[in-house]
């Protein structure tokens, strides 16, 4: 039997272990007993460890180290790679062929030369993080993290956790993760290979499992923290801003919706079954769980195949991916809720022509639902998605007006002359990430997610003005 940490602290720190969720019969995971006298302890000592190593360190130091990790989990035979691949399909039961495919990928977005490009995209210069330098307009000026960020991670989707702690290291910050108990591991796994690079950097860092409503324990992060960032619902959302001080950093990544668009150009005889293809998967990684995947599909009219015989050839070709990558098995509650959709569906159906419905018929594993009209509508997930008829898109855009607050991604199939006209429509509705179809789920680290600065959100800037440089001068006892 091999005992995996579901948790990661500071060697200094000893706290009782618990033991459980037998994986398989060969692994078993172990539990710290978290207090809130633990998370203040540990938030202290991870905040001495920033002081006296992190804040030192350049930026350009911090990312050649994160680099370094990386490089490890590029290496198929890395064993902690090996077990992420084996483990991260029993804890969230996704495929196990999916997992390593959208694992290794997802790792590749942090090498060094993406993760310069991320603090380009954010810094006129990301020296900034180490010293102050000159302005273009004049004077200078310097960037600081909070000292420490206290995470909330979600569950929903493996390596959402890896981008916020580095984020927390670029800006030198000591970092607390909470963990869901959906998915705890792969963060610890990660940090775990920093270890191995810097185990200096490593000891900055501090990821601890608890159920979620915990006030006590999440006060006292909280309390112990600068910045706080929180994944996931609104009531997760919700239940922690009430907890939060106004005076302390609060962000929040929590409910969206995204969909896609597909123009009649990308239903041609020679290119309608790459776009069908490609929409498939972008509903079937990680079963839509991601904020990322698309929940409905406006569909433009006039071309090869017809809205509806998109919604057809789409239920093939979910019913073809069921086969080769299955679903995950869903909650008692999770089925229901597709199954109350699909029987009122049904329902709707038999009054209403417009309305058609293409489902798996021994399980939920995937369904489609076809509209005969334009609009737009989230789903309960779970590769289940809804196809709308448009008879012109940039017509039927203003649809998706009454969810503006929640849009995300839009995954987008049209001519290139189409593109401008569209996205600043789409843009105006508040959607913050227009996407190739096929890839909606690859966001790279340095998009603006929910169309907001990453590492700018966290930080502040102390200026040294212009004026203040020439009248020092005059203090030089060498000046002439």
């Amino acid at each position: 039997m091999q005992i995996l940490q579901a948790y990661w602290i500071p060697k200094a720190v000893d706290v009782p272990i618990v033991r459980e969720q037998l994986i398989g019969s060969a692994y078993q995971l172990e539990y710290p007993v978290v207090t809130s006298e633990k998370i203040r302890e540990i938030t202290a000592l991870i905040q001495q460890n920033r002081v006296d190593y992190l804040q030192r360190l350049t930026t350009g130091d911090i990312v050649n180290k994160i680099d370094q990790a990386i490089q490890k989990w590029l290496n198929p035979g890395y064993p902690l790679r090996i077990q992420a691949e084996a483990l991260l399909p029993i804890i969230t039961g996704y495929d196990p062929e999916m997992v390593r495919l959208e694992l290794k990928k997802y790792m590749r977005t942090f090498r060094k030369k993406e993760l310069l490009r991320f603090l380009d995209e954010e810094f006129d210069q990301a020296a900034m993080l180490d010293e102050f330098r000159p302005r273009k307009s004049g004077g200078l000026s310097r960037v600081y993290g909070p000292r420490s960020i206290f995470h909330v991670f979600s569950g929903n989707v493996p390596g959402v956790q890896i981008w916020s702690l580095i984020m927390g290291l670029l800006l030198k910050s000591a970092n607390l993760g909470k963990t869901s108990t959906a998915e705890p591991l792969l963060p610890v796994l990660f940090t775990q290979s920093l270890a191995e690079v810097d185990p200096q950097l490593a000891e900055t860092i501090a990821i601890l499992p608890w159920k979620g409503g915990m006030t006590e324990l999440e006060k006292a992060a909280v309390n112990s923290a600068e910045a706080v960032v929180v994944y996931g619902s609104e009531n997760t959302v919700k239940a922690v801003r009430k907890i939060v001080p106004l005076s302390k950093t609060f962000i929040t990544y929590g409910h969206k919706i995204s969909l896609a668009i597909i123009g009649k150009e990308a239903l041609r005889p020679d290119c309608f079954y790459e776009t069908v293809h490609k929409f498939a998967e972008d509903i079937s990684i990680y079963d839509q769980q991601s904020c990322l995947s698309p929940q409905a599909v406006l569909v433009e009219a006039g071309s090869a195949i017809s809205p509806k015989q998109f919604a057809q050839l789409l239920a093939a070709e979910l019913a073809r991916y069921a086969q080769k990558r299955p679903r995950a098995t869903l909650s008692d509650e999770e089925t229901m809720s597709i199954q109350n959709l699909r029987h009122q569906t049904e329902l709707e159906a038999i009054k209403n022509e417009n309305i058609a419905i293409y489902a798996s018929k021994q399980d939920t594993s995937w369904t489609v639902i076809y509209h005969h009209q334009p609009g737009f509508d989230g789903s309960p997930l779970n590769r289940f998605i809804h196809v709308f008829y448009s008879e012109k898109l940039e017509t039927d855009l203003g649809k998706m007006q009454p969810f503006e607050n929640y849009l995300q991604s839009c995954g987008l199939a049209v001519s290139p002359e189409r593109l401008f006209p569209i996205a600043e429509r789409l843009g105006e509705l508040g959607m913050n990430r227009l996407t190739q179809v096929g890839k909606m789920n690859s966001a790279k680290p340095g998009w603006h997610h929910d169309g907001r600065f990453n590492l700018l959100d966290f930080v502040r800037f102390t200026d040294i003005e212009r004026g203040l440089e020439d009248t020092l001068e005059r203090f030089d006892p060498d000046v002439e």
